[in-house]
């Protein structure tokens, strides 16, 4: 490697913050670059006549920074291939919120020496201006990576170089979706320089100032940020002794009724397409799991991370087309991928593998379909409709049968509605759903003949059985219709 390139920091404001070494370093060099002479620093040097080229061009003719970055990777590269050492120079410290440097790792390192040059950073202007020890906890995020991030609040959140009035809008939106609105931000310009403000409002008024490439947007831990970890702590403190009776009261067994009760109406939410709803049974339902995690680990049998690890590992090991080498073109694929894998992952955990693996606390059309899914898998299966239609008629008449001679009844009727259920396999319909609709449908059938009845001043419990199935056809004819919705 003939050629070097120094990365120099330019500190977060004038001379008085470069370090000696830098200025020295800089002063002895022929050839300076700048990210940027928009920076009180590179001002100060340019005005002891220190010959500084920047890169602020490139900034104004590229569409994206992503390309600008490009841009003056390139021009280092040319410059460097020329064999002569080369100084970089970017605002603060090279490896903090610096991009460039980033990329310079990546494309230049390996065919170039490579020297960073510490120096001060505005995040440690921060700690002086703002009074606080980042041992308390620190996450700096770039203005276009606060989304997904699992913002807790429990740390001070700094985001650098939000540089005008629509970044800042987006940062505010991006920000309130987990902050209270009326969560209290500092806005901090131009940190250690004579022109130095920091002004502490409301989240929702955020972006009511100006801003420009010193700007950096700064919150303090807040204890009401809405996320995963706060409904943990929550619940930890609904179970201490400060907490409420009635949750410390609750077991494993206990919580399953209500396990029960929260999945059937996250279904119903789903059934009347409720998306408002929905939401909110969910949130139930996490709750559950939240719920159960939280005894597990006051007995110490596993805490939280145990769960997420257990099901990110089951996710990635379970979909090798994604995550690995292999392929699986259709959704068919994909589940004899699955089937395998889990296979595999059961005959490890037992000597004598189960052929069945469904909870026995399925609901019985869903246990029974399963059943049916998992012996047709190994080749136990008819080749078309026709045989689960024939089964269905057989079992009809063997319920007859029984009806006649008064033996074996339930048996046979559940034999009937096993055998139902293959055939709705075939039809590819889920029994469980045909069922449910089939029983919504009743329902609202039924109210819509309690309703005729009180239209027409009747009292539908004295009706008669006769009167009752008139209604019953004029309800099923007003649907037919399409006047019953």
């Amino acid at each position: 490697m003939s050629s070097c390139l120094h990365v120099i920091g330019l500190g977060p404001s004038g001379l008085e913050q470069l370090t000696l070494g830098n200025y020295r370093l800089i002063c002895g060099s022929k050839k300076i670059f700048a990210r940027t002479s928009q920076h009180p620093c590179a001002q100060e040097l340019m005005a002891e006549g220190v010959r500084v080229e920047s890169f602020d061009e490139i900034y104004a003719k590229e569409p994206s920074f992503e390309r600008v970055y490009e841009r003056i990777t390139e021009r280092l590269r040319e410059e460097l291939q020329k064999g002569t050492d080369v100084i970089y120079a970017v605002p603060g410290h090279p490896m903090v919120a610096e991009k460039t440097v980033q990329l310079i790792g990546e494309k230049l390192a390996q065919d170039y020496e490579v020297v960073i040059h510490p120096a001060m950073s505005f995040v440690d202007e921060i700690f002086r201006v703002l009074q606080f020890d980042p041992i308390e906890g620190v996450l700096i995020r770039n203005y276009d990576a606060l989304k997904g991030v699992g913002l807790t609040g429990q740390e001070w959140l700094v985001i650098p170089q939000v540089y005008n009035k629509l970044i800042a809008s987006e940062v505010k939106l991006d920000l309130m979706a987990s902050y209270p609105d009326d969560a209290w931000v500092y806005v901090a310009q131009a940190f250690g320089t004579s022109d130095q403000r920091v002004d502490k409002l409301p989240l929702y008024e955020m972006d009511h100032g100006t801003f420009d490439h010193l700007t950096t947007i700064i919150l303090p831990p807040n204890s009401s940020v809405i996320s995963f970890t706060k409904l943990v702590n929550v619940m930890a403190t609904l179970r201490s002794k400060e907490g409420c009776a009635w949750d410390r009261e609750q077991t494993h067994e206990s919580l399953k009724p209500c396990l029960i009760e929260e999945s059937y109406e996250v279904l119903e939410a789903i059934e009347k397409q409720d998306m408002y709803n929905l939401c909110e049974e969910l949130g139930d339902l996490l709750l559950q799991v939240v719920f159960h995690t939280q005894l597990a680990a006051e007995e110490r049998d596993f805490e939280l991370q145990d769960v997420l690890r257990g099901v990110i590992q089951k996710l990635i090991r379970r979909h090798p087309h994604v995550f690995g080498k292999e392929t699986a073109e259709t959704a068919d694929d994909v589940i004899l991928t699955w089937d395998r894998i889990k296979k595999e992952e059961k005959a490890s955990e037992n000597d004598e593998p189960a052929f069945f693996h469904d909870p026995k606390g399925l609901p019985a059309l869903m246990w029974a379909s399963s059943t049916q899914r998992r012996v047709a898998k190994v080749g136990f299966d008819w080749p078309d409709i026709e045989g689960p239609w024939e089964k269905v008629q057989e079992e009809l008449q063997e319920l007859k049968t029984a009806l006649a001679d008064g033996i074996g009844i339930r048996e046979e009727l559940g034999d009937l509605i096993f055998a139902t259920v293959n055939l709705s396999r075939f039809l590819k319909l889920d029994a469980e759903e045909v069922l449910r609709d089939a029983t919504h449908k009743f329902q609202s059938r039924f109210l819509k003949m309690v309703e005729l009845s009180q239209e027409n001043g009747l009292n539908f419990e004295q009706l008669p059985l006769d009167k009752m199935d008139v209604l019953w056809e004029q309800t099923k004819s007003e649907e037919n219709s399409g006047k019953l919705k």
